[in-house]
């Protein structure tokens, strides 16, 4: 046998089968193997050690922890229960003004829409155009027929007089006179009625009529003094033709066929001939006259100057407050263009029905807008829509608009504790079997030891509560929370 083949032989004897069936490679190698066998265990039970608890910990883990007491100390403060309501600026008399005319708290609103039938088509150049230049067309996203603001000349807070122009849409005024009756209607001649002698009225303020042409009917006085209040703001009156001159056409043909039928009673008076003959021609020519004058009489009665509902904002007592202006010059002009207020100025919200109950008029109330030296006091509370209250609230000086601008927070006191008292957590409170009420204090090391006391007023979660023994409870005092 050679080297090579030896050596085969014995590396054969070493991988083959022992006769026990593999103790012989366990004799070999059984150190290394209990090694193993070791550290594995090991790492297994240092991996799930953490995982395994006994009965007694499964059971102390899932039981309740120990409570702890909550606490609170006692406060020594005066108490103010109030309630919060939202409350916006009024006035007296709250006028909305917008592209439908004039809208007052409480009274009719306006319709006639700029550009429609109120005599609103173009009247001379580009800024008595009602509309021209102002629409836009669709290319833009805008509303063609919507009026534009095309001036805005106040601002929130601003004092407004009768005679000025308040607002522009589409290059129409909108102007402000003195008045109580919204307008409900256009303005134009012949027309007849107690809106008439409001405007004119208001007219006689302005200078523009007399006391003596005050009679309730439109006519061509008050068509002439409604021409010269436009004219004083740098604007064309709208008339009945619309600016068409057909109105005017028809006056100039009118007043030369009365020129002519006089013309013709000179004449028939200076003819010769018979008497009779004379006569005949003198009525005819005077009867002619006559219908000539009642057709000029008819067309001055139903044409000119007209003052349609949507340019015009009457307020009471001649002057108002800006109280809101919404929108920019260039913007479609919304429902409500601005707000204006006449009268005295409050501030109004609503409450729901079991907030009311517990007010009354004469409340005092603070808002936070004003500053602390400011004294505010319900002073009407009047049902409302759903149910709810209607709360108004006065001050002892002056509201500032730009200061209270949309909705701020007004807090009325229901109920105040004329001094400082001692007070608790109402959750600190208990009612007893026997009708009495309790606290109980937490002393040294947790020594717990129940007070009878009186409960006095509640607010923002206390309580006034007064001990009936007077040392019993102090300012130091910590209360639980909770127990009974």
């Amino acid at each position: 046998m050679t080297e090579t083949e030896a050596s085969r032989s014995d590396t054969s004897d070493d991988l083959g089968p022992a006769p026990d069936g593999g103790r012989s490679w366990l004799r070999g190698h059984w150190l290394p193997a209990l090694v193993v066998v070791a550290v594995v265990s090991g790492a297994v039970g240092i991996t799930a050690g953490p995982l395994l608890k006994s009965p007694e910990d499964i059971a102390a883990s899932a039981a309740a922890p120990t409570p702890s007491l909550i606490t609170a100390e006692v406060e020594e403060r005066v108490l103010v229960n109030a309630v919060d309501v939202d409350v916006e600026l009024v006035s007296e008399h709250t006028i909305g003004v917008g592209p439908t005319g004039q809208a007052q708290q409480g009274g009719p609103t306006g319709q006639a829409q700029q550009g429609g039938p109120t005599g609103l088509a173009q009247q001379g150049g580009d800024r008595d155009k009602a509309g021209e230049g102002s629409h836009t067309g669709s290319a833009s996203g805008r509303n063609p027929t919507a009026a534009v603001i095309t001036g805005l000349p106040v601002s929130v807070g601003d004092a407004v007089e009768a005679g000025s122009a308040v607002v522009e849409l589409s290059g129409r005024p909108v102007i402000a006179l003195t008045g109580t009756i919204p307008p409900y209607r256009d303005l134009v001649p012949a027309a007849s009625g107690p809106d008439v002698t409001q405007l004119q009225q208001a007219l006689v303020a302005q200078g523009l009529l007399s006391d003596s042409q005050v009679d309730g009917v439109y006519g061509p006085a008050t068509s002439d003094a409604v021409s010269q209040l436009y004219s004083r703001l740098g604007y064309t009156a709208p008339t009945t033709d619309g600016g068409s001159g057909e109105d005017a056409k028809a006056l100039r043909d009118a007043r030369a066929a009365v020129r002519q039928a006089q013309d013709a009673v000179t004449a028939a008076g200076q003819q010769g001939g018979t008497a009779a003959a004379d006569s005949m021609s003198l009525a005819t020519a005077q009867a002619a006259l006559a219908d000539a004058q009642a057709d000029l009489a008819d067309i001055e009665a139903r044409t000119g100057v007209i003052l349609p509902r949507s340019e015009v904002v009457f307020v009471p007592g001649g002057s108002a407050t800006v109280l809101s202006v919404s929108g920019q010059i260039g913007q479609e002009a919304a429902q409500e263009v601005l707000s204006l207020g006449a009268g005295e100025l409050v501030l109004r919200g609503k409450v729901v029905a079991s907030q009311a109950a517990s007010l009354s008029v004469g409340a005092s109330a603070t808002v936070g807008e004003l500053g602390g030296s400011a004294t505010c006091r319900v002073t009407a509370l009047d049902p409302a829509d759903s149910g709810r209250t209607q709360v108004t609230i006065g001050c002892d000086t002056d509201l500032d608009p730009t200061a209270l601008a949309g909705t701020v927070t007004a807090r009325i006191t229901r109920a105040t504790t004329a001094t400082t008292v001692l007070c608790v957590p109402v959750g600190a409170v208990s009612e007893n079997a026997d009708g009495t009420t309790t606290v109980i204090t937490v002393t040294g090391t947790d020594t717990l030891t129940r007070i009878e006391v009186v409960v006095g007023l509640e607010a923002d979660g206390y309580v006034e509560v007064r001990p009936k023994d007077p040392g019993a409870l102090t300012g130091d005092s910590v209360v639980v929370v909770g127990g009974r």
